[in-house]
């Protein structure tokens, strides 16, 4: 899979079928668009690409990066090569950026730079200076000069009508109800960082962790977690373990960190990239009155996960 930075691709990936979108998250309803693009670029027998843009507009506007993303560029392109994609064109978002019109969104991008042969969006896509640009004014743009074809992909619905949106996964996250955003990603969700060294409280509780900054992501509800991990390097096996997000409130710290006891490893990993997924709630963060109530607590919710069947065999 080749990644462009601009619009100027090699001759060989233009007269391509086109997805666009931010896809964060590349949940079941961005799944759905460029599959959709997939099965027309094996009709028209074109290749097939994808047209991001980073940082995430959303993060741009609010000037503020920190506890938002669901999928950063790193993790999105990793989910995208796996979706069998054979190209992305990654644009960066920022004033220049902005500043174009929808008019010359299309012409100078999507026809001249690109030269694509047919555009694939989700039905609430929006593009150019202002939002002018939405799938109405592609739609008359191409019924007037069919320099390309344009294909919306509506609205997708999970159980209980629930709008498939990578905002409604984030309001699950938040809350804590991390089984319905994996049914909304179709799949765990996953952060990955690198390990760095703490202040030892855990240890001194004896209960070793892997420390990561989660600031890349977005917030999930304060709380302990049941999660699976690999390690960087060498290390192949899937591990299990028990995470806690937050501030340790026993010890009066204000600064959110991921904490995870890999259960059955004591190797040291720091500087060591982790990749961690989330598969169940277990309770929330709370202040202990002593050291011995926390290491108590602990010790229960361990007892707990494992007695679960995702870790009976492990």
């Amino acid at each position: 899979m080749r990644v462009f930075r601009s619009f100027k691709v090699s001759k060989d990936f233009m007269n391509s079928t086109i997805a666009i979108g931010n896809f964060d998250g590349v949940h079941k309803g961005h799944q759905a668009v460029i599959n959709e693009a997939k099965k027309i670029a094996k009709n028209k027998r074109t290749k097939i690409g994808v047209l991001t843009f980073e940082p995430h507009p959303k993060c741009y506007f609010r000037k503020k990066y920190d506890f938002f993303r669901l999928t950063p560029f790193r993790d999105k392109l990793e989910i995208l090569s796996l979706a069998k994609v054979d190209f992305i064109v990654n644009i960066k978002f920022n004033a220049k950026f902005l500043k174009k019109n929808a008019s010359e969104f299309i012409k100078n991008h999507l026809v001249k730079d690109l030269g694509v042969k047919a555009v694939v969006t989700g039905f609430d896509f929006v593009f150019g200076n202002n939002k002018v640009g939405n799938v109405n004014y592609m739609k008359e743009y191409v019924n007037k000069t069919n320099d390309f074809e344009f294909f919306v992909v509506s609205e997708v619905k999970n159980e209980g009508n629930l709008e498939v949106s990578s905002s409604n996964i984030r309001k699950f996250l938040r809350s804590g109800e991390i089984e319905q955003a994996n049914q909304l990603l179709t799949r765990k969700w996953t952060v990955s960082g690198i390990v760095i060294q703490g202040e030892r409280k855990a240890r001194e509780l004896g209960f070793r962790t892997a420390n990561i900054r989660m600031n890349d992501y977005c917030d999930i509800r304060k709380g302990v977690y049941l999660v699976s991990l690999y390690i960087g390097g060498s290390y192949k096996k899937k591990l299990f373990g028990l995470a806690n997000f937050g501030v340790k409130p026993t010890f009066n710290k204000t600064q959110p960190l991921l904490e995870v006891h890999i259960f059955k490893f004591q190797d040291n990993i720091y500087s060591k990239r982790i990749k961690i997924s989330f598969h169940k709630f277990i309770r929330v963060e709370k202040k202990f009155e002593s050291i011995k109530n926390l290491r108590d607590q602990i010790s229960k919710d361990i007892n707990q996960v494992k007695n679960y069947d995702l870790l009976k065999n492990h």
